[in-house]
């Protein structure tokens, strides 16, 4: 398949950098190694995993971009790890299974406004 596009004059010279530093030589192989990675990145996202840079030093990076956003799951739940006693464990069954209190009046005006 032939495929031709205009870029911008800025992106040009972006284009020629990424391929002298890559060591690519067509523009069909810069293409093919661009859409290998973003299908990898397409993929991992739809997962719902985020995409990071990580260094020996410094902070993590997230890569963030609305591009991306558009195909992450509609609601990513978070994930939260609780180290219980088995004294609160036992509080919190008592506290569930008992009947649940009568509203103060406080919260009564603050419901009907």
């Amino acid at each position: 398949m032939r495929f031709q596009a205009e870029i911008q004059s800025k992106d040009v010279v972006i284009l020629h950098s990424l391929m002298r530093d890559l060591e690519i030589q067509s523009n069909a192989e810069l293409l093919a190694q661009t859409l290998a990675i973003t299908h990898w990145l397409v993929s991992e996202r739809r997962q719902g995993r985020k995409i990071a840079s990580v260094g020996e030093e410094g902070p993590i990076r997230e890569l963030v971009a609305p591009l991306l956003e558009r195909v992450a799951p509609e609601h990513e739940l978070p994930y939260v790890e609780i180290k219980w006693t088995s004294e609160q464990v036992t509080e919190l069954g008592a506290l569930l299974s008992a009947e649940p209190p009568e509203p103060t009046p406080k919260l009564v005006r603050i419901i009907k406004g």
